[in-house]
């Protein structure tokens, strides 16, 4: 029997304090000990005493308590690893607090992964995976696949096997390993099954924000959404005799692990900047360089005048076509 379990979860709330966080994540400020450092840019890091839940946020204040002042523009963020997730369902439910996020708006998720387990590997078999991409009897839209493998010095046996189906660094890949190993060699269970087999995609970003989206507007089970993004992303084939490999007949057992589901689309169409977009961009990202320079000058613009007018030679379409619907919402609300 297969099982599939969210298996890593990360996002940002913007504009919000931490009494609002916490009671989504449903978690007490009591119930968490600060770090000795932040972490990815925010100043201060709190780890969860019921295991690996992590906030982070900058605040000024020298003692913090849930009611310090957070910077709201950098947001609080929340990382539940692997382990936390497990830790973290034991008293809550992980979909539940991704429909609760999702109804506040201001949530980008940076991290989501989807793990699928077969216990017994009877159909998703790390072997036979393995066996089918050497031959290369698989396509896909990731350009590319690795593997790593981990032995023993002094019998050689593995403790750990891995692959990774597209760029660990992009937006969404695929990792398949030996979970049995994995768990040999990272604890003390007698319990673990013999051949177990992990297949986990990993989502960041813009993926993980789709992702979300099917979940909750499309009203798709975690078990829909991860076999239709393999469904979209990649396929186990049998060899013919046909050149194209697009021909070839799906693998049975790959056909058995994603019956039922369509391709899942997971991109999102880029919205043309504004100027309202571009405006905010540079007093985030260039303000403060620009103000440097100026008390450097001493207050001397013309070096700041020379870079406007070279720029404004480089102008593309997307530029002109901002610059005119801006003008043309001004002229709008001038003439109403």
């Amino acid at each position: 029997m297969l099982s599939v379990i969210i298996d890593w979860l990360e996002f940002t709330v913007l504009d919000a304090q931490l009494p609002l966080v916490l009671d989504t994540i449903g978690l007490d400020w009591d119930d968490f000990k600060a770090l000795n450092k932040g972490r990815f840019g925010y100043h201060n890091q709190y780890k969860w005493s019921g295991g690996n839940v992590f906030i982070m946020f900058t605040t000024n204040s020298d003692d913090i308590d849930i009611d310090s002042k957070i910077n709201e523009r950098s947001g609080v963020h929340v990382m539940i690893t692997g382990q936390g997730c497990r830790q973290y369902a034991a008293k809550h439910d992980l979909t539940k607090l991704i429909q609760r996020l999702y109804i506040l708006k201001r949530v980008n998720f940076s991290r989501i992964d989807l793990a699928i387990d077969d216990h017994e590997s009877k159909i998703i078999n790390y072997d036979r995976i393995h066996d089918a991409a050497v031959a290369g009897h698989f396509t896909s839209r990731w350009s590319k696949w690795d593997e790593v493998n981990s032995r023993q010095t002094s019998s050689g046996e593995f403790i750990g096997r891995t692959m990774y189906f597209g760029s660990q660094a992009s937006d969404l890949f695929c990792r398949i390993y030996d979970k049995s190993l994995e768990r040999k060699a990272n604890s003390d269970e007698k319990d673990v099954p013999k051949h177990w087999t992990r297949l986990e995609l990993v989502y960041r970003k813009d993926r993980a924000k789709k992702l979300v989206n099917h979940m909750i507007d499309g009203q798709k089970s975690l078990g829909y959404v991860l076999r239709g993004t393999l469904r979209q992303y990649l396929r186990f084939i049998l060899p013919s005799t046909y050149q194209n490999k697009s021909r070839w007949p799906t693998a049975e057992w790959w056909n058995e692990l994603l019956e039922n589901v369509e391709k899942l689309q997971l991109t999102i169409k880029k919205e043309a900047k504004t100027i309202e977009d571009m405006t905010s961009w540079l007093d985030k990202q260039i303000a403060p360089t620009i103000a440097t320079v100026l008390k450097a000058q001493q207050g001397d613009m013309s070096w700041l005048r020379k870079i406007i007018l070279k720029g404004s030679t480089r102008l593309t379409q997307k530029h002109k076509d901002a610059i005119y619907q801006y003008i043309s919402k001004m002229e709008e609300g001038i003439a109403a």
